[in-house]
């Protein structure tokens, strides 16, 4: 019989030359009483990614944890992190991206102490510093939280609660949805999945497990603001497409109406008259409490003169 992990830590890794040995070098340092897998999924890197995992594969006294795949095309983030997931075997599955990286050795000891001895919640996470690019000290936490804090599936309706570098979740039997491509952040659609599916809880600690680096390289870093209040209005809707609800809640419509107003009043500022114009109307049931048929008539005026 296969003697399989009991946990697998999904990696993905594009153009992360500078940061990936640092990614693999914090799961390699974890110290833990049971068997771990580490999966670097590299989607065709232009740079030398490559080249970097496998003097790691030749050099490293721990490297046989390492299961490295690369792409020969580029498939994109989402399809990437579907591959990686799937080549997943452990009981439970720690996230990371290649350009974050661990900190704390017993990180995983930890997590699987919590979740073996707590069959109620599905997914363990905690809090992370940041790193900002050209930068060797850490700064603040990402997290202003000073408490632990538990979440259910309604917390994940309108946001993330949770980040992905510290994350650690059971292996289901959880389906993925044929739209779970189309989202931009895989993680909290994922979070999403699993709590409909066990019907358990989130947890997420103050434990500083992780460092979040911040560079223009990142999914965050290279979105513009009206690009970032567009993503982040699509995954609300594929999520609350996905759980098939029929009515949004206050606080899902609060903030659809924000992001909505948000996109609209920076493509005024831009001149697109006709997107703005489009945006209002197809979503006014979002806006219409914000932004009142006559308020929208008087901006339109205001930035059109």
């Amino acid at each position: 019989m296969e003697d399989l992990p009991v946990v697998s830590i999904c990696m993905i890794t594009y153009g992360h030359e500078k940061f990936i040995e640092q990614a693999i070098n914090g799961v390699l340092l974890q110290e833990c009483n049971f068997k771990i897998e580490l999966i670097v999924s590299n989607d065709c890197s232009p740079d030398k990614t490559d080249e970097v995992v496998r003097n790691i594969l030749n050099t490293h006294p721990k490297a046989s944890l390492i299961k490295y795949f690369r792409h020969e095309k580029n498939v994109g983030v989402m399809p990437n992190f579907i591959f990686a997931l799937q080549k997943c075997r452990g009981r439970y599955v720690a996230l990371c991206d290649g350009d974050d990286y661990w900190i704390d050795a017993l990180k995983l000891q930890k997590q699987v102490g919590f979740l073996d001895a707590n069959p109620d919640y599905v997914i363990h996470s905690a809090n992370a510093a940041q790193l900002e690019l050209n930068s060797d000290t850490l700064g603040n936490n990402v997290l202003a939280d000073t408490i632990d804090r538990s979440f259910v599936l309604e917390d994940f309706l309108a946001n993330n609660n949770l980040l992905t570098c510290t994350a650690m979740f059971r292996n289901m039997d959880y389906q993925l949805p044929s739209n779970f491509a189309k989202v931009t952040f895989g993680d909290w659609f994922l979070y999403v999945i699993l709590l409909k599916t066990s019907g358990a809880k989130a947890f997420r600690g103050t434990e500083v497990f992780s460092v979040y680096r911040i560079h223009r390289g990142g999914v965050m870093g290279t979105m513009s603001e009206l690009r970032h209040y567009h993503t982040h209005v699509n995954q609300i809707l594929i999520i609350h497409k996905y759980l098939k609800n029929t009515v949004l809640n206050a606080r899902v419509k609060g903030v659809l109406s924000h992001y909505f107003l948000q996109q609209y009043r920076i493509q005024l500022k831009q001149k697109m008259y006709f997107q703005s114009l489009k945006l209002f109307f197809t979503n006014f049931k979002y806006c219409k409490t914000e932004l009142p048929f006559k308020k929208y008539l008087s901006e339109i005026k205001h930035h059109t003169h």
